[in-house]
């Protein structure tokens, strides 16, 4: 009878703990391969990036079969798809079709213009922000957000965060900028894909952005995305925090803020 038991038992475990891989390649409509695709589902911190051939591959916990997955990539129309019908299709290829974006007028001011140093603007090392060790699930991104106040048109020519601990000779980054709803980053506003690899160093680290024309009139959060580049990397580096104030990270694709 024990015997009998503990085979059940070891059964229901495994049930439990068991999970699935969905995998394959995204492209564009005119059939271009997309790199750096957010994958999950949303608000649940599950979540990867497709590679710079537009592969992916993400586990998930059997339990989690019946939600959505989400792909999401700026300038594409969000994909949305039961995880249970793409493991019943084997679907490998998952196609983003492009939007149709309207240009806004635009109103010329010819008066002269100032440039102004916005957001935080000092640091302390005591308070420490930790990209954290990728665990051996999934590859996924870690995203700082900062609250700009704007009151008029403004271009953004440049976006700096400070770093320490920094463990690597340059890093890849995606820059977003988002709408807020609710005091957070709410629907990216960015028409276009921001990547940028660089040098890192210990200290305040510039990202140019001039050759983008970015002009926005609102309130926003801009984000600075880490997007690895493999999946055992170590601690690459650490961000410095402030005493006082907001900060919000996130760890996952289409996860929480916190």
């Amino acid at each position: 009878m024990r015997k009998y038991i503990l085979i059940s038992l070891l059964l229901f475990y495994n049930t439990i703990f068991c999970q699935v891989v969905v995998n394959g390649k995204i492209k564009s409509n005119d059939g271009k391969e997309l790199q750096f695709v957010n994958i999950g589902i949303k608000n649940k911190n599950i979540g990867t990036v497709s590679d710079e051939n537009g592969k992916f591959s993400l586990k998930i916990d059997n339990s989690k079969t019946n939600e959505i997955l989400t792909f999401s990539y700026v300038g594409f129309e969000e994909l949305n798809i039961k995880i249970e019908n793409v493991l019943k299709s084997n679907n490998k290829e998952f196609i983003l079709t492009q939007k149709t974006i309207d240009l806004s007028d635009v109103i010329i001011v010819a008066t002269k213009a100032t440039e102004l140093e916005i957001g935080t603007k000092s640091y302390s090392s005591m308070v420490a922000g930790y990209v954290r060790a990728n665990n051996d699930k999934n590859k996924d991104i870690q995203e700082f957000a900062k609250k700009i106040k704007l009151k008029k048109p403004s271009e953004i020519l440049n976006v700096n965060i400070n770093l320490f601990n920094v463990n690597v000779d340059s890093t890849r980054f995606r820059i977003n900028f988002y709408n807020i709803k609710d005091k957070l980053p709410f629907e990216k506003i960015n028409t276009e894909n921001i990547i940028l690899k660089q040098k890192v160093e210990n200290g305040w680290n510039k990202f140019d952005l001039t050759e983008y024309n970015l002009t926005f009139a609102n309130p926003l959060f801009i984000t600075i995305e880490y997007i690895p580049e493999k999946l055992d990397e170590k601690e690459p580096f650490r961000y410095s925090g402030q005493l006082f104030g907001e900060s919000i990270t996130r760890s996952s694709s289409l996860g929480l803020g916190t």
